[in-house]
This record gives C-alpha cells, structure tokens and sequence, in this order.
C-alpha cells in the first residue's frame, strides 16, 4: 500500500445499480487486497458494484462463490487499480439493482436478503 499522495479525477462510475441513496451516506471505508484483483476484468479500474467479502487478515476481496462465500457489501465507486491495495467505499446494506450489477451472478442467495433488497430494475 502506498502512502504518497496521488492526485487522480475519477468519476464514481456507473452506479445505475443502486436502487435507493438508503446505504450510500454510511458506506465503510475497507482495504481491497491487491493480490485479489489482478484478473483481466480488474485492469485499470474496479467498477462500482463489485460484491465483496472479507478476505484474510481482515481486507476485503472479490465474492467468487455465493454458496460458500459471505456477501459483506458492494464496491460504491469505481477504483483505479495500480496493483496495490485499495482503500474505497463499500456499502453493506441497502437496495441493489441486481440486473444492473456488473457481476450478478454471485450475488443470487437467500443468504443476502437480509443486509440488501435485491431488486430487478423495473421493481
């Protein structure tokens, strides 16, 4: 993690997937490890949206697998990626647009339900 001041103009991102403000005014300030973003759909930015979970030593990484994974929360803003580790915004309850999510598919469990109301769009 890098401690020198960087000054960068980053939008939030597409954050269309937010179905209410209901989350976004107490969003936690977490550490993304490095080490789990390197994939190719990471490079550059992490969108806003990402589902995430607590990964070891208390930092928070990509949801992979909702059957044995616990959702924590979603990325609020877009992050750029310079391959260290990102200390963003996530928020962990509220009213997500599911079909708008750039990830959707592990975010489908009963299990989530209770910090979010999964929403399709038109709902």
């Amino acid at each position: 993690m890098s401690f020198i001041p960087k000054i960068e103009t980053l939008g939030s991102g597409d954050q269309s997937w937010l179905g209410s403000r209901h989350g976004v005014e107490n969003a936690r300030t977490v550490t993304i490890d490095a080490a789990s973003i390197t994939d190719v759909k990471y490079a550059g930015i992490v969108k806003a949206g990402i589902p995430l979970k607590v990964g070891t030593g208390g930092k928070f990484v990509p949801l992979t697998d909702a059957a044995l994974d616990t959702l924590a929360g979603f990325l609020l803003t877009d992050q750029p990626n310079a391959g260290d580790d990102i200390v963003a915004p996530m928020i962990d309850h509220g009213r997500v647009r599911v079909d708008r999510l750039p990830d959707q598919a592990p975010v489908m469990t009963a299990g989530v339900k209770g910090l979010f109301n999964l929403v399709e769009s038109g709902e």
